[in-house]
């Protein structure tokens, strides 16, 4: 008899301490011959919890088509409608009544159930019961450290663009779409296109990083900012993201892609428009020179959104 597979959490950033889940899950499938469920949420539970601060590390429509590359649907949850559910009513109620699992896979660091009272021994019972099979799959570490998206959050923040790119296994990504500006980088000779990216995403520490972008027939290097434009006037935090190869279009409305591969730079006010248009030249300079020690040119492919 084929039995569907059920998987449970968060995901956020689909690190590679997921993967591993996920992967585990997949191969539990291909044993049962059923379907490979992701059950997720559509917050960290740590956040509604007060535990952390809700920022995500990826775009909920990115983090659906990453999943994606390892089961064969996604079901996003509304948090705050199971926050209430007891560990025997979530197991009763949600994996058993409304996924009609037959195997659950969680990592081992898994808790379920009002106040997160249920972890992986409470499971292995509740699911023995119920006749499901569990699987229980350690903990990645790397550098001796558990790899968590609370520990990417930190090195996002930090600007530490190559740990965190070790930890998700994929470049960090910004995704928004392409709004209007004021059109000062134009007046500095550095146009930029500028993202409206989605509030509830954590964003990197304020700077100028060396990115890639795709999208809307782009695929170039870059130079992205992240920051208030502290020269210019005060202003909400922005991104805009200079292209090395100029679209020669006006692509407002579009969808960018940017993968950050390294920090170059911390914001900072300049005393004049035209120190900042000097720091620009420097930051592209700097910037080439990371793209060319890069060991390894080839381009990631864009993770959509």
């Amino acid at each position: 008899m084929t039995r569907d597979v059920v998987t449970i959490g968060t995901f956020d950033g689909v690190h590679c301490g997921h993967q591993r889940v996920l992967t585990a899950a997949r191969a539990t499938t291909v044993a049962h011959g059923g379907k490979c469920i992701a059950y997720t949420f559509d917050v960290p539970p740590r956040a509604i919890t007060g535990e952390e601060e809700p920022r995500l590390l990826l775009p909920p429509s990115t983090k659906r088509l990453l999943l994606k590359r390892w089961v064969d649907r996604v079901l996003e949850a509304p948090f705050h409608k199971l926050r209430e559910l007891g560990p025997r009513a979530f197991v009763s109620e949600v994996l058993v009544g409304e996924l009609a699992a037959g195997a659950i896979v969680v990592g081992e660091s898994f808790r379920f159930g009002r106040g997160r009272t249920g972890d992986v021994s409470v499971l292995a019972k509740l699911a023995d019961d119920a006749g499901l099979g569990l699987t229980v799959v350690p903990a990645l570490t790397i550098g001796e450290e558990p790899v968590s998206s609370t520990r990417i959050r930190r090195l996002l923040q930090a600007g530490d663009i190559p740990q965190a790119a070790s930890l998700l296994g994929r470049p960090p990504l910004l995704l928004g779409t392409v709004v209007s500006g004021d059109g000062i980088g134009r007046t500095l000779g550095f146009p930029t296109a500028n993202l409206g990216l989605d509030p509830r995403v954590l964003l990197p520490r304020h700077g100028i990083y060396l990115s890639r972008a795709f999208g809307a027939g782009i695929r170039s290097e870059a130079l992205t900012y992240v920051g208030s434009r502290p020269t210019v006037s005060e202003s909400p935090v922005r991104c805009e993201v200079h292209l090395f190869e100029d679209p020669r279009r006006d692509v407002r409305g579009e969808t960018i892609e940017v993968h950050l591969h390294a920090f170059l730079r911390a914001d900072r006010a300049f005393a004049t428009l035209g120190d900042l248009r000097r720091q620009m030249t420097h930051d592209l300079e700097a910037a080439r020179l990371a793209a060319d020690a890069f060991p390894d040119r080839s381009d990631p492919e864009p993770f959509g959104g």
